[in-house]
């Protein structure tokens, strides 16, 4: 058995606290908290009010509008990291060192609105109303693969 190597080459980021390393950096050194007053639904009947949202994020720069509205909110806070990865390492990428580049993601969950709102349009529509792009999201959630492809240089 051989063992490769394998070489951590760039960073990205989007949390709480940051849309990119060097945001999400200066605000963990700072001590500043990305916990605040839940602001993505009304939470006035729940206990606890207070969550770690994702604020001031637009996938905009990192995936063409048709192509992100396929695609959870979590994947997009995913494909923007793993993109910021790839740009950060300064690779090039090219036909003949495509497919030796991956990126590693970390979620902890992801996927329940759209899951939740494809589940309400059964339930009150039927199932001919479920998108095609949900059954086929639901198989490829977790494929960044288009993180290589979307990897171009920032829009300016």
């Amino acid at each position: 058995m051989s063992r490769r190597r394998v070489v951590i080459t760039g960073l990205g980021a989007v949390s709480p606290v940051g849309n990119d390393v060097q945001t999400t950096w200066q605000n963990i050194v700072a001590g500043k908290s990305g916990i605040d007053r839940i602001s993505r639904f009304d939470a006035s009947a729940f206990t606890s009010q207070i969550a770690g949202e994702v604020r001031g994020f637009s996938i905009d720069e990192y995936l063409p509008a048709k192509e992100a509205r396929h695609f959870d909110t979590f994947i997009h806070y995913g494909l923007a990291a793993g993109v910021q990865a790839v740009r950060d390492s300064g690779l090039e990428i090219t036909d003949a060192n495509r497919a030796q580049i991956g990126v590693m993601i970390g979620s902890g969950i992801g996927g329940l609105p759209m899951i939740e709102d494809n589940h309400n349009e059964y339930l009150n529509r039927g199932p001919r109303r479920i998108s095609p792009f949900f059954r086929a999201w639901l198989h490829h959630q977790h494929d960044f693969r288009p993180v290589v492809d979307h990897a171009r240089p920032a829009r300016t």
